[in-house]
């Protein structure tokens, strides 16, 4: 999701700069302690009417190796308490204008009915993997489609692994309901022991559900 004045990576910016993390409702209040990929202390949220952009101080033009883990688990963090709607990894825009006027003003609508819709609500991430090593059959597929959907809202096929003995299924789910998510594939497991693996990860913030653009 491209964000207007967003800084090209190879160039260096001055400090400090604003790294994004994604969009929050603007009743959202930043704990002190928060640690993402910026210097500590420095997160905070920049409101604008209904929604907020999540932020921490960097002087950081391009991603380092350990940002990536430290903006996901800021993200699936605040996802657990909160619906938040992720930026991709590595998103630095000059200063807070830049994020109101080109990133929160512009879609401003778009973003606030995407939170309401993922209140309450957050990603689910199951893993499918043959342990010898065979690609994943349709049938199977279609079976954990079919046991998830009535604890689901939302159903899209996950992030590529790169494995070639792995699938995965991304789930929005309410939070709620994540007991029911658990025993569902349970059962599953236990009709597939020694065939298929199952895997369940989350609450994460929904990476796989975000609105296009």
């Amino acid at each position: 999701m491209p964000v207007p004045g967003e800084q090209n990576q190879g160039a260096r910016l001055r400090a400090p700069a604003l790294y994004v993390y994604g969009i929050v409702p603007a009743d959202v209040e930043v704990d002190g302690q928060a640690q993402g990929v910026g210097d500590a202390g420095t997160m905070r949220v920049i409101r604008h009417r209904e929604i907020a952009a999540l932020v921490s101080e960097t002087d950081q033009s391009a991603p380092r190796p350990t940002d990536r883990a430290a903006h996901e688990d800021l993200l699936d963090a605040t996802a657990a308490e909160v619906p938040v709607l992720p930026l991709p990894c590595g998103t630095v825009v000059p200063d807070r204008a830049a994020v109101l006027d080109g990133l929160l003003k512009p879609r401003h609508d778009e973003f606030a009915r995407a939170l309401r819709e993922l209140e309450g609500r957050a990603e689910y991430l199951v893993e499918l993997r043959y342990p010898a090593q065979e690609r994943p059959r349709e049938p199977d597929v279609r079976a954990l489609v079919e046991a998830l959907a009535p604890v689901s809202a939302r159903l899209s096929p996950g992030r590529p692994t790169g494995r070639r003995d792995t699938a995965r299924l991304a789930v929005l789910a309410e939070t709620h309901r994540a007991g029911e998510l658990e025993r569902a594939l349970d059962t599953l497991a236990e009709g597939w022991a020694g065939r298929i693996e199952l895997r369940l990860f989350g609450p994460l913030a929904p990476y796989d559900f975000m609105p296009p653009g």
